[in-house]
């Protein structure tokens, strides 16, 4: 049993996100798709890097040997099921927004632009029909298309998407500027600076601050979400991710930036210098030296997709043999007020049985040559900003007790899957004799 006070707490935190845990919407604005449900935004920073990052999945090709993200197999299918139903009856207007969001979630914007346009001479003034149709313009970087229909949609907004509606039409128009040439304005046109008019890591002018809508980073981040494969808005994301207190996930977010969209624009590169250079001198800081993380930002859930609403397409368990285990189905168990956890069917018909699970290493307490260790979907800079759910991590058991360096590539692991029971004090999954190896 391992009991430290990294658990304690998780234990802790548990127990105050909780209490936040509620959807925003059967939909979002920007791109409106009925299947998807969202947790009350803003959510905790880690969480909507992880969300995004599996929104932009969606939307490409796995390269050969990979396996599509579960999300992509799952919105294919439902894609071909509303073609197919569009051959035998007409569509509701519900159906012509939600064919139109899944072609654009995976990445087809000319088909969702057919779709949709059709779909607006069918049901004129519809709000999701015309949303939709503005960001397959957007997807297809016609911003005056864009910008002309977004105005019409927002006419029609309901009250509660009307501010991230707004601010999509604002971002269009940044588009546009940037698109010929010129410096595009920040979201919110505030200075990302301290008192001393400086930019410094995990801090802003509160003077600044004053100046952010109520509902500024909530929607922000709704933003990203509808958008998650735009790299000039991830700068923008992470710029006030830091501005917010959590430099390691703005980081993070600037890292992506650079390897994978490949942007190398000056005040991001000198942004993300002073970030890594601030971040690694803090390495070895103290516990107590992490009080200076306690910021304006309050998130109001852990991570933005309301995974438990996702049926998912999963193959049938094995139990001769090695069945790989998505995060996704991992990130379904809900955990109740009394730490009592409720693990999906498919969970349960794994237990036992071998997995395979790719992932990071995450030390447990101080020790970084270990037989035990937590895997996590995505690195952790710093537990104290980016700590995960109860379902987002993995107590890691290794086979005979072998000693290993932690190591920040990313692993994969074979192993015997079990299920926590009544013991509250105990990790929801473990996998027991396990074999480690490094993702090539």
């Amino acid at each position: 049993m391992i009991i430290n006070s990294l658990k304690l707490r998780l234990i802790e935190s548990l127990g105050f996100f909780v209490t936040f845990c509620m959807f925003f919407s059967s939909a979002s604005a920007g791109i409106y798709y009925s299947g998807e449900t969202f947790n009350e935004l803003p959510t905790q920073w880690r969480g909507l890097l992880i969300d995004q990052r599996q929104l932009r999945q969606i939307g490409f090709e796995p390269k050969q040997g990979q396996n599509p993200s579960e999300l992509r197999k799952k919105y294919l299918l439902e894609k071909s099921r509303l073609e197919k139903l569009g051959t035998q009856r007409k569509f509701l207007p519900e159906e012509f927004a939600n064919l139109g969001a899944l072609s654009l979630r995976l990445g087809f914007p000319t088909f969702a632009l057919d779709t949709l346009r059709k779909a607006d001479r069918e049901y004129p003034q519809n709000f999701r029909i015309l949303a939709n149709l503005a960001s397959a313009w957007h997807a297809l970087a016609e911003f005056d298309r864009a910008i002309e229909i977004m105005e019409q949609a927002i006419i029609l907004a309901p009250g509660k998407f009307l501010n991230a509606e707004r601010l999509h039409l604002f971002w269009l128009v940044q588009l546009k500027k940037q698109k010929v040439g010129d410096k595009p304005d920040n979201l919110y046109k505030i200075l990302f600076q301290n008192q001393d008019g400086i930019y410094a890591p995990g801090t802003i002018d509160p003077k600044q601050i004053k100046l952010l809508p109520p509902d500024a980073i909530a929607s922000a981040q709704l933003l990203a979400l509808w958008f998650p494969s735009d790299p000039l808005l991830l700068i923008q994301l992470a710029e006030i991710a830091n501005a917010s207190g959590d430099p390691e996930v703005a980081l993070a977010m600037m890292d992506g930036c650079v390897t994978e969209f490949g942007l190398r624009e000056p005040k991001l590169l000198e942004h993300r210098k002073i970030l890594k250079d601030y971040l690694q001198t803090r390495k070895n800081t103290k516990d107590e030296k992490h009080l200076d993380h306690k910021n304006w930002f309050m998130p109001k859930s852990l991570r933005p997709l309301a995974l438990e609403n996702i049926a998912l397409d999963l193959p049938p368990v094995k139990p001769g043999a090695i069945n790989l285990l998505p995060w996704l189905v991992l990130s379904q168990t809900q955990v109740d007020r009394k730490a009592q956890a409720q693990y999906p069917t498919y969970l349960k018909q794994l237990e036992g049985k071998k997995i395979q699970l790719e992932g990071y290493m995450q030390p447990v307490g101080e020790d970084y040559e270990s037989s035990t260790f937590l895997l996590l979907e995505n690195p952790v800079g710093c537990w104290y900003c980016e700590m995960p759910s109860f379902n987002g991590m993995v107590l890691i058991e290794l086979k005979d007790l072998k000693v290993v360096k932690m190591s920040r590539n990313q692993q994969i692991v074979q192993g015997k899957l079990q299920l926590r029971k009544d013991e509250p004090e105990k990790f929801l999954f473990t996998i027991l004799e396990s074999e480690l190896t490094q993702v090539p």
